[in-house]
């Protein structure tokens, strides 16, 4: 053997799902235009096998695995170790143990040769796949783009993720690879967002392989390939492209997406500020932005939590680059002018005025059914975390739009108060909440000194004896002092109720069936709900039905 051409080569990429034949096709090979006119002994013989080395006859040299044999004399006997086809000029009769190929007369070598040992390793078809994916490139056409070029180069069709399993682009998918790629996510999804692609790969997708693509000596990761045909094998130059490809359209998209985010969290951030903003400049700011603000917006606020962790802001950059992703497919799909931003730990949003909904909804309550939609896409999107939502009023005038998103931030830190994580809150509903909040917020000692008036001495009482005033004064406000109504709501009899509210105006010295003595008790149910104060639930076992307890319980 005079010389050999493999395709090995030090390329990072490890792979798993179905195992990579080595090499290339042999009906690549006969394929190529140098080899035009080539015809294979016998029939059919190059279906499944694949070349990894090109080598010429010579009896004395080592074995090469899936090599190709030069033999311009014939196909030699016994076939040498390792050698799975024969390239040759001359006839061939019978039916010889290796696929042969037979190329014509006016075929010289060299051109034969030349393109055999480009193809075999990688050069050609190294060329090829930077040519497609330059062509993308260029073109603008993004992942969607790169991922129709990696299916040209491969044969095969592909999907192209990220590291959080998100499908960036595919190629040739039929209905039914879609649906086992979205049934394998969603099942990688099941472990949490820390360790997403640990089990995407090693789980697999039916009927499919998958890469993880790294860059230059494996130190950035570039994407994960799926594709439904041969794993390309571990020296196939297409990889190493296909990683830089993704790369560079990833560092365009971050430039992208960095610009436009540091512009809208300039102007967000002036607002946030206080900051006076003329009416002229804010328009034409957001409308460089895609937003019209000329109507005002209703601002949204919102505070990504772990509910695990006594409210734990989450700060981690991977989790909130994920979270606000996610973010901005919903605002596209839903409501394209939006501008939305990352600011300190918050999700700020100004969602530009639009015309009525179906049902003539006005801007607040399509504002809210908006808000529902973020809240149903973050579970998925960040498993265990919660998010909480707070919407201000519409804003007419664009030069207020820095007391609306101030509206939506009371409203959050009242929400987060009354304990309604993972809920949306909206500033018309805080009623005079908003009020003692300010309180709170300014004279904290005061909203105490209130709570002490008030619901203190029932808080005591309940927690001393184990009884239910705190509940049965909340429950009797809440249903306009309805005794039957409350009495059904607590499956408590109403002489039961009615004890219950003597001792309240004993213990409290607020007369419940007086206007400014019930105003007082609801103002410091509100008083005690803003400082956090619970009352422990009742340790007795409930009294069985029927029984003298159950029928003379009191208190």
């Amino acid at each position: 053997m005079l010389w050999g051409v493999t395709t090995r080569s030090k390329t990072k990429a490890r792979a798993t799902g179905q195992a990579a034949p080595n090499g290339r096709p042999l009906g690549d090979l006969i394929a190529l235009p140098a080899l035009e006119g080539a015809a294979v002994v016998p029939d059919g013989a190059a279906e499944g096998v694949h070349v990894a080395a090109l080598v010429l006859d010579d009896p004395g040299a080592r074995p090469e695995d899936s090599a190709l044999l030069v033999s311009p004399g014939g196909v030699p006997k016994p076939i040498p170790a390792g050698v799975v086809a024969v390239v040759t000029r001359a006839s061939v009769s019978g039916k010889p143990p290796v696929p042969v190929i037979v190329i014509p007369d006016d075929r010289p070598w060299g051109e034969v040769l030349g393109a055999l040992q480009g193809a075999i390793s990688g050069e050609t078809r190294d060329v090829e796949t930077r040519n497609a994916l330059r062509r993308v490139l260029i073109a603008g056409t993004g992942v969607a783009g790169i991922a129709e070029a990696a299916a040209e180069v491969l044969g095969s069709p592909v999907a192209i993720l990220d590291e959080y399993l998100d499908v960036l682009g595919t190629s040739d998918l039929t209905d039914a690879r879609q649906e086992s790629l979205v049934d394998a996510i969603e099942e990688a999804r099941t472990h949490g967002p820390a360790s997403l692609l640990g089990p995407f790969i090693q789980a697999g997708v039916k009927g499919a392989g998958i890469m993880r693509l790294d860059g230059a000596e494996g130190t950035e990761f570039a994407g994960v390939l799926v594709t439904w045909g041969p794993l390309p094998a571990a020296g196939d130059r297409a990889v190493p492209a296909l990683a830089d490809a993704l790369l560079v359209e990833r560092v365009r998209e971050d430039t992208r997406v960095d610009t436009e985010a540091r512009l809208r969290g300039e102007l967000l951030e002036e607002l946030l500020a206080g900051e006076v903003v003329s009416r002229e400049s804010l328009v034409r700011r957001a409308r460089h932005l895609g937003a019209d603000l000329s109507e005002g917006a209703v601002a949204v606020v919102g505070r990504l939590q772990d509910p695990h962790s006594d409210g734990r802001v989450i700060t981690d950059p991977r989790l909130v680059r994920r979270f606000m992703q996610q973010t901005r497919g919903v605002l596209e799909l839903h409501w394209p002018k939006a501008l939305v931003d990352w600011h300190e730990g918050l999700l700020v949003i100004l969602l530009p005025k639009r015309a009525e909904g179906d049902e003539g909804e006005g801007p607040e309550a399509l504002a809210h059914t908006l808000a529902r939609r973020l809240l149903a896409a973050t579970g998925p999107t960040v498993p265990g975390l919660t998010l909480t939502l707070a919407l201000s009023r519409q804003q007419d005038d664009p030069e207020r739009l820095g007391s609306a998103i101030d509206e939506a931030q009371l409203a959050l830190s009242i929400g987060e108060k009354l304990g309604r994580a993972g809920e949306v809150v909206t500033f018309e509903e805080t009623g005079t909440y908003k009020l003692l909040f300010q309180v709170f917020a300014d004279r904290p000692e005061e909203l105490e000194s209130f709570y002490e008036q008030t619901m203190a001495p029932l808080v005591r009482y309940d927690e001393q004896y184990q009884t239910e005033l705190v509940g049965t004064v909340a429950t009797y406000l809440d249903l306009d002092c309805n005794l039957a109504a409350t009495a059904q709501t607590l499956y408590t009899h109403r002489h039961t109720i009615r004890y219950r509210l003597d001792r309240i105006t004993e213990l409290a010295g607020l007369d419940i069936g007086k206007t400014d003595d019930r105003e007082k008790l609801s103002l410091g149910l509100k008083a005690m709900r803003l400082l956090g104060r619970k009352v422990a639930p009742p340790m007795r076992e409930k009294p069985a039905h029927g029984t003298k307890a159950a029928r003379g319980a009191k208190g």
